[in-house]
């Protein structure tokens, strides 16, 4: 029984260390979205303009490809 405790805890860390790693440029991605978001909410920089637009496109560009993925899966299957 403590061999069993023993490995579940040393793999527990190990698990916990490689999402750390993982993990750890998404976080970086996230803070700088924020910023952005922080910057384009005060309207301090004169990129704010850009920065609302690229996000209405990264926002909308996965439902676009979806949609499209869907309109050609449709026209596959209908021929």
């Amino acid at each position: 029984m403590q061999v069993a405790a023993r490995a579940t805890k040393h793999a527990g860390g190990l698990y916990r260390t490689l999402f750390a790693a993982v993990l750890r440029p998404l976080r970086a991605v996230e803070e700088e979205a924020h910023h952005l978001r922080e910057v384009e909410q005060a309207g301090e920089s004169g990129e704010t303009p850009f920065v609302a637009i690229l996000g209405l496109i990264l926002f909308l560009l996965p439902i676009f490809a979806v949609m499209l993925g869907a309109a050609f899966a449709a026209y596959y299957l209908s021929r």
